[in-house]
């Protein structure tokens, strides 16, 4: 049996992120089988997520360089591929990957201003 493909994923923490690695960059390994949230829950980074379906988009993360399979999320819109946008809760990664993490903010923006939701509903 051959075993699964692991790539390099780096997460950037943004400084205002409300995480004990604000402001740092941390680098892990996932497998291709795995998805992104649960390898770096393994690593003991503890990113941001709830419904761990790829529903609620509270995982959001920037895609800055690489490819995402978000073939197991519930709700993932093309515009949100289109963007650049990451649901790091169902995301496997297809290359080696640098993300921009705790992004629920923006991809929320993102959806209202495409009519999608949670969009306008969850904005204030």
């Amino acid at each position: 049996m051959t075993e699964p493909a692991t790539w390099t994923v780096e997460l950037r923490v943004p400084d205002e992120a409300d995480l004990d690695a604000a402001g740092e960059s941390r680098t892990l390994e996932v497998r291709e089988d795995q998805s992104i949230l649960a390898a770096a829950r393994s690593a003991g980074i503890w990113l941001s997520a709830d419904c761990q379906q790829g529903w609620c988009i509270t995982c959001a993360a920037k895609l800055l360089e690489g490819e995402v399979d978000h073939s197991n999320a519930k709700r993932y819109y093309p515009s949100d591929d289109e963007a650049g946008f990451v649901l790091t809760c169902v995301g496997q990664p297809r290359s080696d990957l640098v993300l921009e993490v705790e992004q629920y903010d923006e991809l929320l923006r993102h959806r209202a201003e495409h009519d999608k939701p949670p969009g306008r509903s969850k904005l204030g």
